[in-house]
């Protein structure tokens, strides 16, 4: 009989360690009790070096009973006669001596290990003296250490033979029960790293043009990131594992988020106010003040990431917010010691589009020869913002005109000189980019230019 205080201990010990003291159970259905060992977790010293069992193999240990194995007899074997159990592993090894297998009763009276069973031995072959084995029988086999594939499943099969030679020779035709575990015991990386896009807008109707976003805020969110835990994992020593410091370094300056785009919008009146305008979660970026075109944070325990928790990637415009992709990258370090480590991540987590139609001018030109002019069409029923951006030469500057910026009246089209809307300085000519609040099925484009020494005239209709 089993002691109250030690029975009480037994339930505390689950009620506080979880899955670490499941059981490998092949007697319901379906099947329960796999287990998945942190691969990120996994120390060098935890790697066999070939001395005991096969190199290259993980050394599992059982903090509880979740290594034990729970096989129904499946059939009868009258008293005093012999049942030979045979269990096989598949990508594993024992770690030493099979312990004796337990029962529910007095299932048998004896039991002999006859092959296998030892260190680096991949089944066992047990002699049962029964005792009235009957099919319902459960029997245990409570091991505390395997040796496990870093790189596939471990399978494990039960099968109960009538003769030693067939047990030897797994002969089918005496085969008196069998079951199997195809996954009873997974390595498999547990961090799971969640990065979710959104596409932000930029609004031609800000004051002025694209300084905020079309949530008439400065401040977007261009995508959230997240990391969780497979519930239930373990270490090789059988201890749960629930939180980041068991499968990264969290420690100030180890593992990064970085996020990668054009973020010189967002440059402020000093470094620390440019590196609060970047954001992980409530963690200002560390390096937006010396890398405009990407932000990180290394600040894991100072920010706190909490598991299951989505935290927002911000940005706060402090000019025109320029158009792009963004993408969101980690590098992630493994704690001390780890003989595999995390795996990183990257992925586009969003992007930053301007509302209304976009028109590219690939030649605007100021050159005192020419006079030309930019026409914009306005079918709409409403009128309609509308702001002009340059893109010059290396060595050239541009400096937006009145014209560059205003408002197209409903079913009415206006006419821009070149001049009008930017001055060049370096050169005569620049790139532009037109943004419109409107659907582009109500507007047309196009440039018209005039050579004024014969008054010959080209146009190129744009949209």
């Amino acid at each position: 009989m089993v002691s109250k205080k030690i029975l009480g201990v037994a339930i505390a010990a689950a009620m506080f360690s979880g899955s670490a003291f499941a059981v490998i159970d092949t007697t319901v259905s379906p099947i329960a009790g796999a287990l998945t060992v942190a691969k990120e977790s996994i120390l060098k010293a935890q790697v066999s070096d070939g001395t005991t069992v096969d190199a290259g193999l993980i050394s599992v240990t059982s903090a509880g009973t979740q290594l034990n194995l729970k096989v129904k007899a499946g059939a009868g074997v009258a008293s005093g006669g012999h049942g030979y159990v045979r269990i096989n592993l598949t990508n594993a090894k024992f770690a030493g001596n099979v312990p004796a297998l337990t029962t529910n009763g007095t299932a048998f009276t004896a039991q002999n290990v006859t092959q296998g069973g030892t260190a680096n031995a991949a089944y066992v072959i047990i002699d049962l003296t029964s005792a009235g084995i009957t099919q319902n029988d459960v029997f245990t086999l409570p091991l505390t250490a395997l040796a496990v594939s870093s790189s596939a499943p471990v399978s494990i099969s039960y099968t109960l033979y009538d003769t030693p030679s067939a047990a030897v020779n797994q002969t089918a035709g005496n085969v008196l029960a069998s079951t199997s575990y195809p996954s009873a015991i997974t390595v498999a990386e547990v961090l799971k790293q969640t990065f979710t896009a959104s596409n932000l807008t930029a609004d031609v109707g800000a004051s002025p043009a694209f300084t905020k976003f079309d949530t008439n805020s400065a401040t977007g969110v261009i995508g959230k990131f997240k990391f969780e835990l497979t519930s239930g994992a373990t270490d090789a020593t059988g201890a749960n594992v629930n939180s980041l410091a068991q499968v990264i370094d969290i420690t100030d300056g180890k593992s990064a988020l970085t996020l990668t785009g054009d973020l010189s919008f967002t440059v402020s009146d000093t470094a620390a106010n440019t590196a609060a305008d970047l954001t992980f979660g409530a963690q200002p970026s560390n390096t937006a003040s010396t890398n405009v075109p990407s932000a990180k944070t290394d600040k894991f325990t100072t920010a706190g990431y909490a598991l299951g928790t989505d935290y927002n990637v911000s940005i706060t415009a402090k000019s025109v917010i320029n158009q792009g992709s963004y993408t969101l990258a980690s590098s992630l370090v493994g704690i001390a010691n780890a003989n595999f480590g995390p795996s990183n991540k990257s992925a586009v987590i969003g992007t930053i589009g301007y509302n209304g139609t976009t028109i590219q001018v690939p030649y605007l030109t100021t050159l005192a020869d020419y006079n030309q002019r930019l026409v914009l069409v306005n079918r709409g029923s409403s009128s309609v913002p509308y702001s002009i951006t340059f893109t010059p030469e290396a060595g050239v500057t541009t400096t937006a005109g009145a014209s560059a910026t205003g408002t197209l009246a409903a079913k009415q089209t206006k006419v821009i000189k070149a001049a009008d809307l930017v001055t060049v300085t370096g050169a005569t000519r620049t790139a532009a980019t037109v943004v419109i609040t409107a659907p582009s099925s109500t507007i047309d484009a196009a440039t018209t230019t005039v050579n004024l020494s014969d008054k010959s005239t080209d146009t190129v209709k744009l949209q």
